[in-house]
């Protein structure tokens, strides 16, 4: 019972021994961006929306594609394929609670918080950070040559039987007469392989065999066999560092880095388009209302002109004069009611993923906001603008990233252009056992000679000395010797029969074109990027003068905007008191009322250029989340929220389906 429980403890000692060593570990933690405080209101002629804190969620956790299927407990886990939903197109439940009466009635943030849930824009980017999730899981396995990160355990096992021809019965211990034996093996191997971040490759075997045939000369018949190495090369020169085996690693991090920003940038691209499509349909209402009005003012001068026709007081020529005036602002009307419904489409399709939805047609969008007059914020100095829009624009943080992983790259291929020295340390431990056969015995039922009959001459008389040798069947075997793979394995553990030896491997390349070509192809690449980011700096530093200029004059154009309409106001009701007093004409006022309709058309224009140039100078400047009050979480996460309001501005659950405040969805 000692012995059988001394097995039991060896074996289980030669499976700790193998599968002790762990995978090493290369996680990122996820950083969270801080909310930024509203931005100032302007309060001089309406006032901009002014979006509610955001509200908090609950931390759904990360995302199974940075790390993939656990083996634990789920042991199967990692060798199945992770469920991904398909891509849900239908649009969210909130624009249908929008509608009342046939009106869709949407603030700024309506429509911002719509764009955001149902953006295909974001939809498509959204997948970036994720597949850059799963890049970095691939990354983590090896150094992208010949070590793997990722252990592995490598069983084979066999057995068989042969029948071989016997060529010599004394080498082989079977007796003259016999043509043939019968052997039997069984192997059973075990083999543990790991590498590591310093270009370490560990590699631990423990092999196991077992032989035996119906006659041998060997001193073990069974004869069990087990040996253990355990064995450690290192790379010391070409691989050598952390640095040139996380290579792919670092820059597949920084890859996830690059599209969180990129998906951060689509954000900023939807919110910034969905505010100019906004205002555009602001200005097309309000154009309505300007064209209207010139309508109403057209058609009272033409019932007016009617009536001093009807007593005499006025030619029909001025009728026709009038009518032709009501007619050009009637076609006005038309074109603006034209203009307006096209950009209820515009915006409509950027708020929706599906915008020919049933539920989605034949509603009219009606804005609730009005347009405003911005603080004026173009006055900073052009240095201290360019400085704030770099620390803000993810386009911007994208090529710093890039330049990051352009470093990586050069210093890894600086490396490769180095010989090649390994150094292999290896340290063995045997053993044998079996059926040990006592010296001078037989097996059972091996053919042995027979030397008692005597060889007769050709004169019957018997010659001394010689004998006949044919075969008899051996007779049982003296007692044997009978150990197992236990005793085996305990040789192994209490090191009985130890080895060990060291070797290095030196290779040069002649020449090393290759890695001179690929290391020079990366420095040309980073000293490219280098100049792109100083190109996109002078680009950056163009657009924000540009946003500047354009927000002055467009503060300057609304000012004027504003006085010539006041001045064609005045113009037209002085005009037209002069025709009632019979001192002026039809054809002047009527001229009137046209500069009067465009000079109201032109304030119009002007208000809603001033708050799309306050929308673009944001952008550029890369406040557009910070004004609308925007979150962006890390783009990996699962619930991906973008948050503006006491309604949840959503990414995406674990199965694809959106997330929002209401339990249903």
């Amino acid at each position: 019972m000692v012995r059988y429980m001394r097995t039991f403890g060896v074996l289980v000692l030669a499976l700790s021994v193998t599968l002790a060593p762990v995978a090493p570990a290369f996680g990122q933690s996820p950083q969270q961006q801080g909310q930024n405080p509203p931005p100032n209101t302007g309060q001089t002629q309406g006032q901009p929306p002014t979006p509610p804190q955001p509200k908090k969620t609950s931390d759904q956790g990360e995302r199974e594609y940075l790390h993939g299927n656990r083996a634990f407990p789920d042991l199967l886990g990692p060798y199945r394929p992770i469920h991904i939903a398909a891509p849900n197109f239908a649009n969210t439940s909130l624009l249908q609670q929008m509608i009342k009466d046939g009106k869709l009635m949407i603030s700024m943030q309506d429509a911002i918080t719509l764009a955001l849930e149902n953006s295909i824009d974001i939809d498509v980017v959204r997948y970036n950070p994720w597949i850059a999730d799963a890049q970095i899981l691939s990354a983590e396995s090896s150094n992208g040559t010949n070590l793997s990160f990722d252990p592995r355990l490598i069983l084979n096992g066999g057995g068989g039987t042969s029948t071989s021809p016997v060529s010599n019965p004394f080498t082989t211990g079977v007796g003259s007469g016999i043509s043939s034996f019968t052997s039997h093996n069984a192997s059973g191997n075990i083999t543990y392989n790991q590498g590591f971040e310093t270009g370490t490759n560990l590699t631990i075997t423990q092999n196991n065999s077992r032989l035996s045939n119906s006659a041998t000369a060997s001193s073990f018949n069974p004869q069990i066999s087990s040996t253990m190495s355990v064995s450690v090369t290192q790379q010391l020169l070409n691989g050598f560092g952390i640095l040139p085996n996380v290579r792919f690693i670092r820059i597949a991090q920084n890859t996830q880095k690059f599209q969180d920003l990129a998906f951060q940038q689509q954000v900023i691209t939807t919110v910034t388009a969905v505010q100019n499509d906004y205002w555009q349909l602001v200005f097309a209402i309000q154009n309505i209302a300007v064209q209207q009005q010139s309508v109403d003012s057209a058609q009272t001068l033409v019932n007016a002109d009617k009536k001093q026709v009807e007593i005499g007081t006025m030619a029909p020529l001025d009728v026709v004069t009038a009518e032709a005036s009501l007619a050009a602002a009637q076609t006005a009307l038309v074109n603006a009611n034209t203009n307006k419904r096209q950009q209820e489409l515009i915006l409509l399709a950027a708020m929706t993923r599906d915008p020919i939805a049933a539920t989605q047609l034949n509603f009219e969008v009606v804005p609730t906001d009005t347009t405003y007059i911005p603080d004026q914020v173009e006055n900073m100095p052009l240095d201290q603008a360019v400085r704030e829009a770099l620390s803000n624009r993810p386009d911007y943080k994208q090529s710093i990233v890039n330049l990051k992983s352009d470093d990586i790259t050069v210093r890894a291929n600086r490396n490769a252009l180095l010989p090649t020295l390994s150094v292999t340390g290896n340290y063995t431990w045997s053993s044998l056992a079996g059926v040990k056969i006592n010296s001078g015995s037989v097996l059972p039922g091996q053919f042995v000679a027979n030397l008692n009959n005597p060889i007769v001459g050709a004169n019957g008389v018997p010659i001394p000395g010689e004998f006949t040798s044919s075969p008899v069947i051996a007779p049982p075997a003296t007692p044997t010797t009978s150990t197992g793979l236990g005793d085996a394995l305990d040789q192994i553990f209490t090191n009985q029969f130890p080895g060990y030896n060291a070797q290095f491997t030196f290779t040069v390349p002649i020449l090393n074109r290759a890695a001179q070509g690929t290391s020079i192809q990366s420095i040309l690449l980073q000293r490219q990027d280098q100049t792109k980011l100083q190109q996109q700096q002078n680009a950056i530093a163009v657009a924000i003068r540009n946003a500047q200029i354009q927000l002055e004059q467009s503060r300057a154009a609304l000012a004027s905007a504003i006085k010539a309409k006041d001045f064609q106001q005045t113009a037209y009701d002085d005009e037209n008191k002069k025709l009632t007093l019979g001192a002026s004409t039809v054809f002047a006022v009527t001229q009137q009322l046209a500069l009067l309709s465009s000079a109201a058309g032109q304030e119009v224009l002007a208000r809603v250029n001033l708050v799309i140039a306050k929308v673009n100078f944001d952008n550029v400047m890369g406040r557009t989340l910070q004004v609308n009050n925007i979150t962006v979480a890390d783009a990996h996460k699962p619930a991906n929220p973008l948050l503006n309001r006491d309604t949840l501005i959503p990414g995406t659950h674990a199965d694809g389906s959106i997330i929002t405040d209401n339990p249903q969805e």
